[in-house]
């Protein structure tokens, strides 16, 4: 019986031990369960901390290869000519360029770029416009643990085209106002202060009735005389005293700080010297440098209008044999012909005899001059004579195209793109002036037409060794406003009319307002200024 107990009792003791050891079995699988679900989520949310570090240098490194990318265009203007193959250039192989201090290529820290030029070498001869795709990178070079990202950049030459506003010279052309060839200086040139003979010279001033609609620069001083109007904030002069102004006046002239968007210095922008690059682009060659291109040559006075995608072209001096049947039938060029309108088109001076007012200008009864000079004295008008590289054109283009004169060119009416908001745009580019045509009577200063022959001009206007000018802006009587929708840029500030503060005498009103997409999309082949700095367009991501 005593034994039967103490077997019982054991049984018992063994049970409850076995039911212990599994409970603390148990109790150590949930904590062990427990204790890998805490470890599995550390080390899972290590690897999207890991990804996301790397994620925010990948896409650093992808804006700082569009930064090196820049550096080598403004250091070399040329750099993009050398398409994607430069084998000096890290960047442009496959395990891309390894940003200084990142660590090496097969450091999981290491952060790199590769980037590759999308735009064709003509593209961005025609557009300015250079595409670039940028990729940064982070982690070891060639693993499936690496983390890219990828922008597009777009890259322009900032300068001409900028500015609603852009002279060189704060004065009147003093070709056209009959003064003194010392009148082209700037006024902070050496030689004095000012340097400009002051009274002798026809200096342009802004008053508190002047407003501007856009972006200015100047690589002058501008002469502010009461509180203008400078509606955008990016004003700009190119004089030196600015930079170092401790007044605020960054300007000269008897307006005193404080000004709402007072000029900034920012140094010169140098307008081209010629437009003859514009010949690379056009056929034939006829500078036989072996270049040839879309758009097309003509020789001495020659009328065009836009019309949509097409142009009525009158050149009778255009006689060369290998002209293009699509820019003209050389065979019977004292003959009006409709032709595709080509991208660009060059008006170059010629030597051949020819009738002056056989492309209508000047027009029968019309006051004019066909000497050697581009001054009449004040009140000037466009010399006619028929062997000049002058374009007369107006019209509407439904497409992009650059007129450029040797000499001139004359609006003779609206001139326009079919809209505002497309991508349409309509260049300007003259070696001496771009005129807004008013004639005069023969005999007498009254306007030939009851009415302005121009009151709408939306393009981009740039005038390399004179201005963008009104003919006989001093004579006749007023022709209302001229609203110009664009960008002007200019060697000297060209007058369009005369009058006081709140009424016109003669020529026009000014209505200037500039066109944003200027900033985006220029007109075809059209000129940029030498030295100016690229600058990003649009950055998306890739």
């Amino acid at each position: 019986m005593v034994g039967h107990r103490i077997s019982g009792k054991i049984e018992k003791s063994q049970a409850e031990q076995g039911f212990a050891l599994v409970a603390v079995v148990m109790s150590i699988a949930v904590l062990s369960a427990f204790l890998l679900t805490a470890l599995a989520y550390t080390l899972n949310a290590q690897a999207p901390s890991r990804r996301d570090q790397d994620a925010k240098a990948a896409e650093q490194a992808a804006l700082a290869g569009v930064d090196e990318y820049i550096s080598r265009l403004n250091a070399n203007d040329n750099y993009w000519k050398l398409g994607s193959t430069d084998a000096d250039n890290p960047a442009f192989s496959d395990d891309g360029q390894t940003i200084q201090g990142t660590g090496g290529a097969g450091n999981s820290t290491a952060a790199r770029y590769q980037y590759t030029l999308l735009s064709l070498p003509g593209q961005i001869t025609s557009t300015g416009v250079i595409r670039l795709r940028v990729t940064g990178m982070s982690g070891p070079a060639g693993r499936a643990s690496t983390v890219k990202r990828t922008v597009l950049a777009e890259l322009n030459r900032a300068g001409l085209l900028n500015y609603v506003y852009l002279t060189d010279y704060e004065v009147t052309d003093p070709d056209l106002a009959g003064q003194s060839s010392s009148c082209a200086r700037y006024y902070y040139a050496s030689g004095g202060t000012p340097a400009r003979p002051r009274n002798t010279c026809s200096e342009i001033q802004w008053g508190g009735n002047d407003a501007v609609k856009g972006p200015l620069h100047s690589n002058d001083a501008l002469q502010i005389n009461g509180a203008v109007n400078f509606t955008d904030p990016q004003v700009e002069t190119g004089w030196p005293a600015a930079a170092t102004a401790t007044d605020g006046k960054t300007w000269w002239g008897t307006q005193s700080p404080p000004l709402t968007n007072a000029p900034q210095y920012t140094g010169i922008i140098p307008l081209p010297e010629s437009n003859n690059d514009l010949l690379k682009s056009v056929t034939p060659d006829v500078d036989g440098d072996g270049d040839v291109g879309p758009g097309c040559y003509y020789t001495g006075a020659t009328r065009i209008i836009l019309q949509g995608k097409t142009m009525k072209v009158l050149s009778p001096s255009t006689k060369r044999s290998d002209t293009p049947s699509r820019c003209y039938n050389t065979s019977i060029s004292g003959s009006e012909q409709t032709v595709t309108i080509p991208p660009v088109i060059y008006v170059d001076s010629s030597t051949a005899s020819c009738s002056v007012g056989a492309v209508g200008y000047p027009a029968t009864n019309e006051k004019y001059t066909t000497g050697t000079s581009t001054a009449v004295s004040w009140g000037t008008s466009t010399n006619y004579a028929c062997t000049r590289g002058t374009a007369y054109v107006s019209g509407t283009a439904n497409t992009q195209v650059t007129v450029s004169g040797s000499d001139d060119v004359v609006v003779v009416g609206d001139l326009k793109p079919d809209a505002t908001n497309g991508t349409n745009v309509v260049g300007l580019i003259a070696g001496n002036c771009v005129w807004v045509y008013h004639p005069l009577k023969t005999g007498t200063n009254s306007n030939l037409n009851s009415s302005a022959n121009v009151t709408t001009v939306q393009a981009a206007i740039l005038s390399l060794r004179h201005s963008f000018v009104v003919q006989n802006w001093g004579y006749g009587s007023a022709l209302g406003t001229l609203n110009v929708y664009g960008a002007i840029a200019q060697k000297f500030r060209g007058p369009v009319g005369t009058g006081t503060a709140t009424a016109i005498s003669t020529g026009y009103s000014k209505n200037y307002e500039y066109d944003g997409r200027l900033t985006f999309t220029q007109p075809p082949y059209f000129l940029k200024a030498s030295n100016s700095p690229f600058q990003i367009l649009t950055l998306t991501d890739g």
